[in-house]
């Protein structure tokens, strides 16, 4: 009898330290230093100091693949453009192979934890390249973006609605992955990039330090014509407009007719499969949101970036079909935040 209760004591512990042992989850992201990267860090920081779980972060991925693993049940957490979601959901774009039946299904499958403000879009080249408005990208060779993925799509949208150009028929593009995105910039390997950043964009110094640069505003016109607006204003994006005298953007020039910087910006989220537990989704979103000051604190341009905003207008959730996971839908509620009911489960 002494030995059973023993052993039945040992059982007993070794289930109370698996269940008190924190859960392992991958979180992908695709820039380390942009708005994905910086949130799976802020994440696996606060998940690990409230012993939610332990979060191994991989940056520089495509997330176009990294959602359909999320989707399929391979992966745990993936930072998700708004405007992805939407293209699975109808199987367009990147995803037109899998079918809008088999779209739908796996766009089904993914739930919000919490939403931000990806990226703006920028123009920008070094000033030796003679680049001060968007139809000298005629005949040029530029980056936007990898081979395949959402911001690649949006960068080629606005240069055809600013231009009338498509790649291949006006300029052309190298795509390279994330990680490679500013070497091709800085060694010549193309004249000008159309492409992601925050304000102020994280990658201007490193550019700024190897010469002159320009970033060139959409002009009012286009801006304000039908078809920009209905791409600054379709899924998963909002316009921007912002007075160049209040940008805190370094030595860079920024070239707009009228002293305002004009383009778009994409919303996003970070997303898990339907089946996490509503207990652990919980939790994790709880965690994001209880020390979101810090990150204010310690990334300069993590407010402007709309971390954890639940505002429908901001967002746009409705638009891209996206949904919270229902364990996130309580923590926002109980931190006294809305969630927009066409957000909903």
């Amino acid at each position: 009898m002494k030995r059973f209760l023993i052993i039945f004591s040992m059982f007993l512990l070794s289930v109370a330290a698996a269940q008190a042992a924190p859960v392992k989850l991958l979180h992908l992201c695709s820039t380390p230093d942009g708005a994905t990267g910086v949130s799976a860090s802020y994440l696996a920081e606060v998940a690990a100091k409230y012993n939610v779980a332990t979060i191994q972060t991989s940056c520089g991925k495509t997330l176009t693949k990294t959602m359909r693993q999320v989707a399929e049940g391979k992966a745990d957490i993936t930072a998700s453009p708004f405007i992805l979601n939407f293209l699975m959901m109808k199987g367009l774009g990147p995803y037109a192979g899998l079918g809008k039946k088999k779209g739908a299904e796996l766009a089904g499958n993914l739930r919000v934890l919490y939403s931000y403000n990806i990226a703006l879009f920028y123009l920008v080249a070094f000033e030796s390249k003679g680049i001060d408005n968007w139809e000298k990208l005629r005949g040029k060779t530029i980056f936007n973006g990898p081979p395949r993925g959402g911001a690649t799509t949006t960068a080629k949208g606005i240069i055809f609605h600013v231009t009338g150009m498509k790649e291949g028929k006006g300029y052309n593009a190298k795509h390279v992955s994330w990680p490679q995105a500013d070497s091709i910039f800085l060694d010549g390997g193309v004249d000008a990039s159309v492409r992601p950043g925050m304000n102020p964009p994280q990658w201007l110094p490193i550019y700024e330090a190897a010469g002159k640069v320009v970033i060139v505003s959409v002009p009012k016109a286009k801006w304000e014509g039908k078809g920009f607006k209905k791409l600054a204003t379709g899924p998963g994006s909002v316009p921007v407009l912002l007075p160049i005298k209040d940008l805190n953007w370094g030595k860079v020039k920024v070239i707009s007719e009228d002293g305002y910087f004009r383009g778009l910006s994409q919303t996003a989220g970070d997303v898990v499969h339907k089946n996490m537990s509503k207990s652990l989704a919980k939790k994790l979103t709880a965690a994001f949101i209880k020390d979101i000051d810090q990150l204010f604190k310690k990334t300069p341009w993590a407010r402007g970036a709309l971390y954890g905003s639940t505002d429908l207008k901001q967002m746009g959730y409705c638009k891209v079909g996206a949904k919270f996971h229902p364990g996130a839908v309580e923590a926002w509620e109980e931190a006294g935040r809305k969630i927009p009911d066409c957000a909903k489960p």
